[in-house]
């Protein structure tokens, strides 16, 4: 069956396009016997093209802020697609924006979000950023990967991440393992997960062989130069970003000997090598969370959630 148009209402009530769009945004300037007829020829024909008619048949239609760091963040998009399928399973709309990491254009986001009435936020968390601009503004808000007082977080186990790995590694025979990872100014995956590398080779009384870059394929890449100038079996690459970048100058240099692991499970990383081993940490599933959360109007208790970490192995090493 047909799902019926604006225009096809505007027809059948006798009208013009522009003041059934009037009457759906309930802006003045039409006749009360003009609006009752509208009204009731969109009741009669189901009309629900948008938030505001649906919001004429009494359901308030919920709106939300989602702010990203990176839109071509392979973890950021995992726990994206976890947010966006919660929203739409719960009839909300959402508007996602992305900061690049800036604090000031997400207060600029935050102020424009706020004006336009949303109901609540989820941010994925800048560094150090204590997010005081968003303690008064009313609404609810859940701030992903990093763990801030007074909100709502959503975190991961980056320490024990790496560590899980390390020990698998270790038991399979690698005993030089190099690292490769995000600054450590960053306190989640840069400084946790290395000081779970740095305990290791400590405990194991192993040569620190450490390496560090951003969030990016190519710093990995050039990471990668000076590491493998080292007499190494392993590299564990703190994101999957990183891990890309080693893999490809490994493959440049026609390195086959050295195992690279990485962490994030990311899906271009499997199709390219089906032996590479990662972390998960159930992003998509931390997402939902994250909507589950930022809706429950019920309570104003402040929680963290941690999700922790599990080994994605395919046909590498352990052949037990």
């Amino acid at each position: 069956m047909k799902k019926n148009t604006i225009l096809d209402i505007a027809r059948l009530a006798g009208v013009s396009k522009s003041t059934v769009s009037r009457v759906i945004n309930n802006e003045s300037g039409v006749k009360e016997e003009t609006k009752i007829k509208v009204l009731k020829v969109i009741k009669e024909n189901n009309f629900s093209p948008s938030k505001s008619a649906r919001e004429l048949r009494g359901i308030k239609v919920k709106t939300y802020g989602i702010l990203v760091t990176r839109l071509d963040s392979n973890s950021e998009s995992q726990v994206v697609r976890g947010i966006t399928k919660e929203l739409y399973k719960n009839n909300c709309d959402y508007l996602i924006l992305e900061n690049q990491f800036s604090v000031e254009k997400t207060k600029h986001f935050v102020d424009t979000l706020v004006k336009r009435d949303v109901d609540g936020f989820i941010v994925f968390a800048i560094a150090n950023e204590k997010y005081d601009f968003l303690r008064n503004t009313g609404k609810k808000v859940v701030l992903i990967g990093q763990d801030v007082e007074g909100f709502n977080c959503i975190v991961y186990d980056d320490y024990n991440a790496v560590k899980m790995v390390l020990e698998y590694l270790w038991k399979n025979g690698k005993k030089k393992i190099a690292y490769v990872g995000v600054n450590r100014s960053d306190p989640t995956t840069g400084e946790k997960r290395y000081k779970a590398y740095e305990d290791f080779v400590n405990l194991k009384k192993m040569k620190n062989i450490s390496g560090f870059g951003n969030f990016e394929y190519y710093s990995g890449y050039e990471v990668a130069k000076d590491i493998i100038k080292h007499d190494i079996d392993a590299i564990v690459c703190g994101t999957d970003n990183l891990a890309l970048g080693v893999k490809e100058y490994l493959r440049r240099k026609n390195i086959d000997n050295i195992v690279v692991t990485g962490i994030g499970n990311n899906s271009l990383l499997r199709f390219l090598d089906s032996n590479h081993i990662s972390i998960s940490f159930s992003y998509e599933k931390s997402g939902e969370k994250a909507v589950q959360t930022v809706t429950d109007m019920k309570t104003t208790k402040v929680n963290t959630y941690m999700y922790n970490a599990e080994l994605i192995l395919n046909n590498v090493l352990d052949k037990s």
